[in-house]
């Protein structure tokens, strides 16, 4: 087997893997046994726009990367652009959470 061959049944098996995933998470969402509030919720129970933000730039990130590298037949490169906005939406949640928890202390000690 040569290294293209083996490049592109690892692409298969991990577009697989992403997709089964993917598909259980669905499933469960919809058969009511997995709850996303409390992932998309911050411990006060307001909705996080950060929180959301996050996991749809992971999501769309991450299946486009899949489908891409499907297409191509191998792995493909990340661009660059697709990581600079993940790292914002990252840190994004980041400072969110920082500036909850310094104002849940913060009202603590009043």
């Amino acid at each position: 087997m040569d290294t293209n061959t083996a490049v592109a049944v690892f692409t298969y098996v991990l577009a697989a893997g992403f997709l089964g995933i993917f598909a259980v998470v669905v499933w469960k969402m919809f058969d009511n046994t997995m709850d996303l509030s409390k992932m998309l919720c911050e411990p006060s129970g307001k909705a996080s726009l950060s929180r959301f933000q996050l996991l749809v730039m992971t999501l769309v990130i991450a299946g486009l990367y899949v489908i891409l590298s499907i297409e191509n037949g191998q792995l493909i490169d990340v661009p660059n652009g697709a990581l600079i906005l993940l790292a914002i939406s990252g840190m994004t949640f980041l400072v969110s959470k920082n500036i909850g928890s310094s104002k849940s202390s913060g009202s603590k000690h009043n």
